[in-house]
C-alpha cells in the first residue's frame, strides 16, 4: 500500500498505522485515512461534492485528497482506493452542536434510511437463525424476546407517524460513535434529525453521562412528531442487535449483551421520561408496561 500510496498519491508514507478497523498514515502533520470501498462512481461523486460543500460551509468534515490524476479516487483491483483527510482535530466527544451543523444543511443527493423496513429485515434474520438453536446461546436465548418485543412496538409506532427525512444524518453504531465516525462521509444518509440524537442520548446514557437538562432542552424544541420519531428510535436498541450478530458470526462473546441487559430497567425509566413528556397521545396507548 506504501508504493500504492506513493505512484498514485505522490505521498510517501513512513508508516501505515491500524486502528479500529481503519489504515491512516501522517503526512505534513495530517492525519490522512485510506478507506477501501466497491461503491460505484456515480456514488462516490456524490460523497466528493457533499463533503465539500459541508466543509465550505464550516462543517470539519473529511475531505477527499486528490491523486494524481485529478481524480478523488483511485482503482485498485475490484475496489477504489480513497484517501480522505483529517479535519476535526478536536479531542472531545461529539456534542450536540456538532450535529445541530450537520442538520442545518439539506442534501438530497444522500440515500434515505427505511427505519420500519431495516428494522424487520434484522429482528426477522436474527429470529430465522436463532431458531436453528436450542440451548446454544442462553443469554441470547434469554433476552432477545423482551428486545424484540419493544422492537415491535417501534416498528408499528413508526409507521403511524409523518415525519421527514430531510436532515443529514450519520449510520453510525452508539458503540463507535466518535468524531473520526461523525466525519466520515461514508457515513452520511438521509434521515430525521433523532437519528442521529437519538444516538447521541443512547451513547451518553451507556456511558454514564447522559446530561436529563439537556434532554429536557431537546424535548422542549422538538415537534410532537418528532419527540415520539425518537421515542421510537430509543425504543429499538440496534446495538443489541448488533452484537447478537457479532455472537452468532463468533465475533464477540455473549457477555457483551450484559452492557445493555443489566440496565434494562434504567433504560425504561428514560424511555418513560420521553413518553411523559406527550400528554394523551394516542400512540402511546399499549404501552403499559414502560409503566412498570
Amino acid at each position: 500500500m506504501k508504493n500504492f500510496i506513493k505512484s498514485k498519491y505522490n505521498l510517501n508514507p513512513l508508516k501505515i498505522y491500524k486502528k479500529n478497523n481503519y489504515y491512516f498514515f501522517f503526512s505534513n502533520n495530517d492525519k490522512i485515512y485510506i478507506i477501501k470501498s466497491q461503491k460505484s462512481k456515480d456514488y462516490l461523486d456524490k460523497l466528493v461534492k457533499i463533503s465539500n460543500d459541508l466543509y465550505n460551509n464550516g462543517i470539519l468534515i473529511s475531505t477527499f485528497i486528490i491523486n494524481n490524476n485529478g481524480e478523488y479516487y483511485t482503482k485498485k483491483g475490484n475496489e477504489y482506493i480513497v484517501l480522505l483527510k483529517y479535519n476535526d482535530i478536536s479531542a472531545n466527544d461529539i456534542t450536540l452542536n456538532d450535529l445541530n451543523k450537520y442538520f442545518a444543511i439539506n442534501h438530497r443527493d444522500l440515500e434515505s434510511n427505511n427505519l420500519a423496513k431495516e428494522w424487520e429485515n434484522t429482528i426477522d434474520t436474527i429470529e430465522n437463525e436463532m431458531s436453528e438453536y436450542n440451548k446454544e446461546y442462553s443469554l441470547v436465548q434469554e433476552s432477545l424476546n423482551y428486545f424484540v418485543g419493544i422492537s415491535e412496538n417501534a416498528i408499528q409506532m413508526i409507521k403511524e407517524v409523518n415525519f421527514s427525512t430531510n436532515n443529514i444524518s450519520h449510520k453510525i453504531n452508539i458503540n463507535n460513535f466518535n468524531r473520526f465516525e461523525l466525519n466520515n462521509p461514508f457515513n452520511l444518509i438521509n434521515s430525521n434529525k433523532m437519528y442521529d440524537i437519538s444516538n447521541y442520548i443512547k451513547y451518553n446514557f451507556y456511558n454514564y453521562t447522559i446530561d436529563y437538562n439537556e434532554l429536557h432542552e431537546i424535548i422542549n424544541k422538538s415537534s410532537k412528531d418528532d419527540i415520539v420519531v425518537l421515542f421510537c428510535l430509543l425504543l429499538y436498541q440496534e446495538e443489541y442487535f448488533e452484537i447478537v450478530k457479532k455472537i452468532l458470526l463468533g465475533k464477540t462473546d455473549e457477555k457483551e449483551l450484559n452492557k445493555y441487559i443489566n440496565r434494562v430497567n434504567d433504560y425504561k425509566s428514560l424511555l418513560r421520561y420521553i413518553k411523559n413528556s406527550l400528554h394523551n397521545v394516542s400512540i402511546f396507548n399499549g404501552l403499559e408496561w414502560i409503566d412498570k
